[in-house]
């Protein structure tokens, strides 16, 4: 069981840096993906439209410096629990969005990799599934 926890914490922790780093080169990018999920049609919060840049580079650098974290093991229950929150947080999105075509890209990659919502929220069970086993230990 160990080998596994292993195994899916460094798998965890760099795709996170992965991909926050990915968003880190284009925050501007990643913004206008948070004020389309703010916008009416889809979580309908138009009064956090104006704060989307500064949100995005704040869940971009949280979202790797948790997955620097949980490399190195660093707090691991803070990381652990805020890494829950985030994925909880972004599978509802995902799938909100998936299941009522609302927004046609998810931005998890920025524009290095698109994924439907539907792929992403794939992507957000597989994190839940190896994120499991933390939870366990």
């Amino acid at each position: 069981m160990k080998f596994l926890v292993g195994i899916s914490r460094v798998f965890v922790g760099v795709l996170f840096i992965i991909s926050g780093f990915i968003k880190l080169n284009d925050p501007l990018g990643f913004s206008y993906k948070l004020a389309e999920y703010f916008g009416q049609d889809v979580l309908n919060l138009p009064f956090l439209e104006p704060y989307s840049l500064m949100i995005s580079v704040l869940v971009v650098v949280f979202e790797v410096v948790l997955g620097v974290f949980l490399l190195i093991g660093y707090k691991p229950k803070f990381t652990v629990w805020s890494l829950l929150l985030m994925i909880v947080f972004f599978t509802f999105l995902t799938f909100y969005s998936a299941y009522f075509d609302k927004v046609k890209d998810c931005g998890c990659f920025g524009d290095a990799l698109k994924l439907t919502p539907w792929k992403a929220l794939q992507k957000m069970l597989c994190y839940c599934f190896l994120f499991s086993f933390y939870l366990r230990e």
